[in-house]
């Protein structure tokens, strides 16, 4: 076996023992530090303590004590530069061959205190950079900082005695990752501390490549937050042999928040960013005229819990379905659309972000619960999810959208009608949701006329008051909320 020499400093344990005896039991001398050697030598595993190693002791109170020439030489030596051997020879510094190490979370210790003499103490020095040389040299070095690695690097080691280069490179770019997400971590902890607000820093994890939508010249990248969740946690592509475009991807990001929200049996139907119908509870009239009407539709994601709904959409044209519903992949290779399975999953967020093209928004993210029944809070919830200037109409189990974000209330009110005609429904009773404050008699006309029952509108501004006022002295039940939430 070509790994003769490991250099083991961990915080983070998991998976250790079973690293520590394979190396063990392939005659591989470790050389740990403190904390790292008490809990190897508690579970039976010798080690060589650094300070025994370097010769050298911990010193400015643990400040200091992996920063010595004996291990870093023995990790950035290279293997065949006469020049580089025959210095060690000279000097006794021994080859390392592994380094295993991974950081405290300096971004945890900034969540209990904000000491500036407690965070600085917290700073790693010679750990990372360990790391840097270990990944500088990963010809000759492996650099192994996540613990989900550990099992191949046994595996690989076990099947020819060595870690292949092209493995070893891409776990000095994981390491590379690893330390400049830390640094990113320390900087922007101070700059709030210090108020410095000029820089900020984001990573990033790729998910996977999207295929081209209307445009065949677009390329794009799935992407998360590093280390945050995302709803694709939390759902599989079914049909792996096909890859969703950015339009698809905004539809079950919309259904997806919808139906974490409730347990409820949903079918949902999204098409360019917008819920256009949601059935709750969906009885078998329900059903008929669902499939009266999803057979004219083209494109957008549908969800659905039922098995037999999908199993009757095998040949529609709809983009994508999305479901929880207990389906097989080999029952969907001659379906036409995509269907993604998902976990119903309830996920908070401290900010959202808005990109568009060389500007990016980060602000505070509300999440605004009204006190009303389940299916005006769901209503509610695709409101929440649009754009300015758009209408929610909930008759009954069933929910409508008229998305307009342009000009103003009244033509979102006109789609809406468009929409419902579509749908062979009649504008009559019902609840209807506004995002931005009622401030035109027109609409308090239609209002009348649809003899709607209930509205659910934002705080309205001075000006509008008196609109609000009229709506009251009409008698319609009004649900105000605590803040405006439209998106945009």
């Amino acid at each position: 076996m070509n790994i003769k020499r490991a250099i083991i400093s961990v915080y983070d344990k998991t998976g250790l023992e079973k690293l520590a005896k394979f190396l063990k039991a392939n005659d591989v001398e470790i050389i740990s530090t403190g904390g790292t050697a008490e809990y190897l030598n508690s579970i039976g595993i010798s080690v060589t303590k650094m300070s025994e190693y370097t010769d050298f002791p911990e010193i400015l109170g643990g400040r200091v004590k992996s920063l010595h020439p004996k291990l870093f030489g023995g990790i950035l030596g290279e293997v065949g530069n006469k020049e580089h051997e025959e210095q060690c020879d000279n000097l006794g510094i021994k080859r390392v061959d592994l380094v295993v190490v991974n950081l405290y979370p300096f971004d945890e210790i900034a969540k209990n205190t904000t000491i500036e003499k407690e965070l600085l103490n917290y700073i790693d020095i010679g750990g990372l950079a360990m790391i840097r040389a270990a990944a500088k040299n990963y010809r000759d070095v492996v650099p192994l900082v996540d613990p989900e690695d550990y099992e191949d690097i046994i595996e690989s080691i076990e099947e020819c005695g060595d870690v292949p280069l092209h493995n070893r490179r891409k776990l000095s770019l994981k390491a590379f990752y690893t330390t400049s997400k830390y640094d990113s971590n320390i900087h922007k902890v101070f700059s709030e501390l210090f108020a410095s607000e000029k820089f900020d820093h984001e990573f990033f994890e790729i998910g996977g490549m999207l295929r081209y939508g209307s445009n065949p010249l677009q390329e794009a990248t799935l992407m998360k937050f590093s280390g945050g969740e995302s709803i694709f946690d939390h759902m599989e592509n079914m049909t792996k042999f096909k890859s969703p475009t950015l339009r698809i991807i905004k539809d079950i990001k919309k259904l997806f928040k919808l139906v974490s929200k409730t347990n409820r049996e949903i079918i949902a139907f999204s098409k360019k960013g917008i819920i256009v119908f949601a059935y709750i509870d969906p009885s078998e009239k329900d059903l008929e005229e669902f499939f009266k009407h999803i057979n004219k539709l083209r494109g957008g994601v549908l969800y659905t819990d039922s098995l037999d709904i999908i199993k009757k959409l095998k040949n529609n044209m709809i983009d994508c379905i999305l479901t929880t519903a207990d389906i097989n992949q080999e029952d969907l290779l001659s379906y036409k659309s995509m269907v993604f399975k998902m976990d119903r999953f309830d996920m908070s967020f401290d900010q959202e972000y808005i990109i568009d093209e060389d500007i990016v928004i980060k602000q505070e993210y509300k999440n605004l619960i009204i006190d009303s029944d389940d299916y005006s809070k769901l209503a509610f919830e695709i409101a929440k999810m649009h754009k300015s200037d758009s209408i929610v109409y909930l008759k009954g189990n069933r929910i409508y959208s008229g998305n307009q974000s342009s000009l103003n209330r009244m033509i979102a009110l006109n789609t809406l009608e468009y929409v419902l005609n579509a749908f062979d429904e009649n504008l009559n009773t019902g609840t209807m949701i506004f995002d931005s404050p009622i401030n035109d008699e027109r609409i308090i006309k239609k209002l009348e006329d649809w003899n709607i029952n209930e509205l659910i509108v934002p705080p309205p501004l001075p000006k509008d008051k008196q609109y609000l006022e009229t709506l009251k002295q009409k008698g319609f039940k009004i649900i105000v909320t605590p803040n405006r939430y439209h998106k945009y």
